[in-house]
């Protein structure tokens, strides 16, 4: 078995991002309001050292890469690829193009970080993922898909009376909700699908408006059960925010990178495993369901998931990540609370795992 020598993380920056979408015939103002997706590739640089130092303690070689600078390393890569393990920080495909990487590393057996590539291209579709995650029996909201005002699909049966609830379907980071979002009538809910569609030229999701709490699942390896290792956070908004904490917003999530000194607040986390009897039955919901889901998508080595408990403690399943926001102050407090170690360590252990277990290859 090839010993892993060299880890290459790849991203994308904002720049990057503004400039291609600008490209494409976005707006300048509505490419930014997108690109900010990559908030995690904004805050990297300042996280650089710790992975640097703490790959280095493994005596792995780390490389951040641009990711218009990849292509160009792809021969090289794949005659020391045995002995590398390739991670792009990125979500999805619609937007943002990194999730071709992993399809890419496919081509020259290169081992890589994370999700594999069915499941990278899938993640930022939430249509779709609810509709797997129907099909694997995890409770989720009934919910229509809309293209400007037009429904395409259905999941369920939505209620005929509201509070409804209006997000882009392939957008990120709260990107496209607004303290409207939440809506009385069908025809409300209507046209602010419209808008998302002129906005961002993205569908929409409708679903029932769900009173209650996000729930933030986290998930890193570093040895042991897939259930052991989740992180099961309950986060609390503040009346600081922008619907006075009913739910997250787009201009309340531009706050909260993980070096942003200019924030409203700063989402409490509570462990609920460590609430005991009153979330034991959400706790184990949630863990069964995560499971399941995990499994049916081949999730792998890093992952998120995003419940919402309503008011009577009941999760809904409403999206998976295959690329957390790992700089963030979320990911640091499951770091903390669940593995007791910091984000360059933590990589450092999960990596060297991942690797192994490929067996110095490319996995399915």
């Amino acid at each position: 078995m090839s010993r892993l020598e060299q880890v290459v993380i790849a991203y994308e920056t904002e720049a990057a991002a503004r400039a291609r979408l600008t490209a494409c015939g976005y707006d300048p103002d509505i490419a930014a309001e997108i690109a900010v997706y990559l908030a995690q590739s904004t805050d990297l640089p300042g996280f650089m050292p710790q992975i640097r130092a703490a790959l280095a303690g493994e005596r792995i070689a780390c490389r951040f890469v641009e990711l218009d600078e990849l292509p160009a390393m792809l021969p090289a890569l794949a005659e020391e690829a045995a002995e590398s393990l390739l991670w792009c920080l990125t979500d999805g495909i619609r937007y943002y193009r990194g999730a071709a990487v992993a399809a890419l590393a496919r081509l020259i057996d290169l081992p890589r970080f994370g999700a594999p590539a069915p499941a990278q291209h899938l993640c930022q579709d939430k249509f779709a993922s609810l509709a797997l995650a129907v099909a694997a029996g995890l409770p989720c909201p009934p919910t229509l898909l809309l293209e400007d005002a037009a429904t395409l699909a259905q999941l369920g049966t939505l209620p005929a009376d509201g509070p409804y609830f209006v997000k882009p379907n392939t957008l990120g980071a709260k990107i496209g909700i607004f303290a409207d979002s939440r809506c009385a009538t069908r025809a409300e809910a209507t046209a602010r699908a419209a808008r998302l569609w002129t906005r961002y030229a993205d569908r929409a999701l409708v679903q029932p408006f769900v009173a209650g709490a996000d729930v933030r699942v986290s998930f890193l390896d570093l040895g042991g059960t897939l259930r052991d290792q989740l992180g099961i956070y309950r986060l609390h908004t503040d009346a600081a925010g922008e619907t006075a904490g009913a739910f997250m917003t787009m201009q309340d999530n531009a706050t909260l990178s993980g070096l942003s000194a200019d924030r409203a607040f700063v989402p409490r986390m509570e462990d609920l495993r460590a609430a005991g009897a009153p979330a034991a039955a959400a706790v184990a919901a949630i863990e069964d369901a995560a499971e399941r889901l995990a499994r049916l998508l081949g999730l792998t080595d890093c992952f998120s998931m995003d419940f919402r408990l309503d008011a009577a403690g009941q999760p809904v399943f409403l999206e998976f990540e295959v690329c957390p926001a790992v700089t963030i102050h979320d990911f640091a407090a499951y770091l903390h609370g669940t593995h007791a170690t910091t984000l360059g360590p933590a990589l450092a252990r999960a990596m060297r795992l991942a690797h192994a277990r490929h067996g110095g290859r490319m996995a399915a």
